[in-house]
């Protein structure tokens, strides 16, 4: 006599079976449908004549932007691998969270036009996966087409740095010659970086040579500094030693102070408020502002920054703040007086 009972209980155990069955079925077909690009390099695409990435998420569209964003930070970091064109950021699931992991093997943030490089860049292929339906989109961009892109934007850098060399060079002003040079070598910076692009995108290593290097630029703006009388002064110092740190920092610019009175005219103040005491610490907030005046008297340009510093006992926050305010010089101050050079200066 057959045990109905028992055999209705063991019904469970052979459904758990069978799902789990079909379960390891559905793996299966999954990695089988799988494109390869999802995880290497795609077969209709490959490295020798396409630059590409990727990019998942759980909704299509975001999967898009990510695989074109991927893509542009191709171009907006340096490569440090020379082999390596491609920079991943995978999104999966797991329970319903979604998390994102990001193969990096570019790195270096870089300024660079990298919406007219990667003009030309499409999603090419897009695949759901059904165990949990993550979205995935590949971008490609033809490497012809992005040495192209890259090529016009060094040409147009190349233009730019003739004519900023050129101007310095007729330059009678030591601070206009000094911010001419400053441009030309912002910009070579960038087209190096270009260049450094352009050499993995072509695979050929050459690229495009430069007219110029750093090197050079640097040194014939060294040449211009020199001959550029410029002198501190103090107008006001509410914390003590300003002219110590004025100076220090005129020479980390490359200024060389000068005594005489021929010549521009720093100055710099730094006014603050009285110190407040709150929750146990004491703070101190104040402005420092430098000014350039050229040999007539005619202020080329101000510009002033907010300070504020905190310490646990009072007799430190001055000392704090002249170190903020040292950091500050030494950190922007050659920018700050090279953009006042763009004055009515003749």
């Amino acid at each position: 006599m057959i045990n109905t009972s028992k055999s209705i209980r063991s019904i469970p155990a052979l459904m758990l079976v069978l799902l789990a069955g079909c379960t390891q079925s559905t793996a299966l077909l999954d990695d089988d449908d799988r494109p390869e690009w999802v995880t290497g390099e795609p077969a209709a695409y490959p490295n020798s004549a396409y630059v590409y990435a990727t990019g998942s998420a759980s909704e299509a569209e975001v999967a898009k932007d990510r695989a074109l964003g991927n893509l542009a930070k191709v171009f907006e970091l340096k490569v440090r691998e020379s082999s390596t064109t491609t920079q991943d950021v995978q999104t999966h699931k797991t329970d319903g969270v979604e998390t994102v992991q990001s193969s990096a093997r570019i790195a270096s943030k870089v300024n660079v036009h990298t919406d007219k490089i990667i003009n030309g860049a499409r999603i090419a292929e897009q695949w759901q996966n059904p165990a949990d339906l993550t979205h995935y989109a590949l971008a490609v961009l033809d490497r012809a087409q992005a040495s192209n892109n890259i090529r016009a934007e060094i040409n147009r850098l190349d233009r730019e740095i003739a004519f900023s060399v050129a101007n310095a060079e007729s330059r009678k002003d030591a601070l206009r010659k000094v911010a001419d040079l400053q441009d030309a070598i912002v910009m070579q910076d960038e087209r190096n970086a270009l260049q450094k692009s352009l050499r993995i995108i072509d695979l050929n290593g050459r690229g495009k040579p430069s007219a110029w290097t750093l090197a050079e630029l640097n040194e014939q703006q060294q040449t211009a500094l020199q001959s550029l009388n410029m002198r501190g002064a103090v107008i006001s110092d509410s914390v003590g030693e300003l002219d110590k740190v004025l100076q220090a920092a005129m020479a980390n610019a490359g200024f060389a102070p000068t005594s005489a009175d021929t010549g521009y005219l720093l100055s710099a103040s730094v006014e603050t408020q009285e110190a407040m005491e709150k929750e146990g610490w004491f703070w101190l907030r104040g402005t420092l502002v430098v000014r350039l005046a050229d040999i007539n008297g005619t202020v080329l340009g101000n510009r002033s920054w907010p300070l504020k510093v905190s310490a646990l006992q009072k007799s430190q926050l001055n000392q704090r703040m002249l170190t903020e305010i040292d950091n500050t010089l030494k950190s922007e101050l050659k920018a700050t007086v090279l953009g006042f050079a763009t004055g009515p200066q003749q």
